[in-house]
């Protein structure tokens, strides 16, 4: 195989508005090419999306202050209007999908038949209505905890789905601000987080999902860096499930005391699920399996291409049940049954770029930028 490009390290220190400029600082050129990218895709609607994000910030301002002022110094770093950076931040407003058919609409001028698109997207073909197209947003994942693992860690394997134009904005960021866990985080433009552990015993990995109930609120996006600044699994998952969110990903929550739990939410319900109610393994993809929560699915179209990867991860849960390791994510990562839609993606609107398998007892995360197959792990720890 060949050696994989690291991703680049961004390392902070201070106050949430200082280790903001910081990444500002260190990213620029992404952050500014993604914010180019975003407004010259949205063109003359994009002021009326600044309008509509005003009660996002206004709720993100109320119940996460701290994320807006690290989003502040990111802008003031970057050289970005900080309104145009908190907007590209609210999926709720720029994911069609997302806002599923009752949440707010930027505003009326805004012709129902247009199609929007998010950051970082490669194709942005407008002609194409929403049936035809599969999402640029997708993630595969298996977590394992005792008494599922081969030697008691907690092990969590990850692909993450999105557009090629993302990859060279892909960045490995250290958050570490005065007072919290530092985390290590994989970024989109070193601000926004796929994914990341913290030296607490916390880590996060999960899925989009587009549920119907979107609405205005904390953008989900945000949320996700408080779950990462949380000390413990009780508070990460408050975190997850703050009564103001907009909307919600599968947040697949686990510590380093051997706990995990799946939180597949909607902006207003959610189901748990527990590694030790289903023998220490969990799996997840891009839609929702708990019957309470089939109702709020607003992508039924596209859930084969979801089904087909969440088969194989339980396959992989209940084939290796008690031997999940290094070797066994690896595999996993790199699978290729029910190509094109398989866990490690090569073609389509979505590929894999990048894969993550994460031992949280020893706090040591493996990644590759690009497809898995074609790529070693590189080894990242704080």
């Amino acid at each position: 195989m060949n050696n994989s490009f690291p991703l680049r390290i961004i390392e902070t220190r201070g106050t949430h508005y200082e280790v903001g400029h910081q990444i500002g600082v260190a990213a620029r050129d992404s952050l500014c090419a993604m914010h180019a990218e975003t407004r010259a895709d949205y063109g003359e609607r994009w002021n009326s999306l600044l309008r509509a994000s005003a009660p996002f910030l206004a709720a993100t301002q109320k119940h996460l202050p701290n994320v807006v002022e690290e989003l502040r110094g990111s802008a003031d770093g970057a050289g970005i209007p900080f309104d145009d950076l908190f907007l590209m931040s609210v999926e709720e407003l720029l994911y069609e999908e997302v806002r599923g058919g009752t949440s707010p609409r930027p505003s009326p001028s805004k012709g129902e038949g247009e199609r929007e698109r998010s950051k970082g997207e490669g194709d942005r073909e407008r002609s194409k209505g929403e049936g035809e197209r599969e999402r640029s947003k997708g993630c595969s994942d298996l977590a394992a905890a005792v008494p599922a693992t081969r030697d008691g860690h907690v092990w969590l394997a990850h692909n993450n789905d999105l557009g090629a134009s993302s990859m060279p904005h892909l960045f490995v960021t250290r958050f570490c601000v005065n007072g919290e866990p530092e985390i290590l985080a994989v970024t989109v433009g070193g601000l926004f987080i796929s994914i990341g552990m913290n030296n607490a015993g916390i880590c996060l990995t999960g899925n989009q999902l587009n549920a119907n109930d979107s609405r205005v609120g904390v953008p989900r996006l945000l949320i996700v860096r408080d779950i990462l600044a949380q000390t413990n699994l009780e508070n990460a998952l408050a975190s997850a499930l703050l009564p103001e969110r907009a909307s919600s990903y599968n947040n697949i929550i686990s510590s380093r005391d051997e706990r995990i739990v799946n939180a597949e939410g909607s902006a207003t319900a959610v189901a748990l699920s527990w590694s030790f109610e289903h023998g220490g393994a969990l799996a997840h993809t891009n839609h929702y399996l708990d019957e309470n929560m089939l109702p709020f699915e607003a992508d039924a179209q596209n859930i084969a291409m979801s089904a087909s990867r969440c088969a194989r991860a339980f396959d992989y849960a209940r084939k290796y049940r008690g031997q999940i390791d290094f070797d066994v994510c690896a595999r996993f990562v790199r699978d290729h049954v029910y190509a094109p839609w398989s866990v490690c993606k090569h073609a389509g609107q979505s590929v894999t770029v990048f894969s993550a398998l994460i031992d949280l007892t020893e706090q040591k995360m493996w990644l590759t930028r690009g497809n898995p197959c074609q790529s070693d792990f590189a080894l990242y720890t704080f």
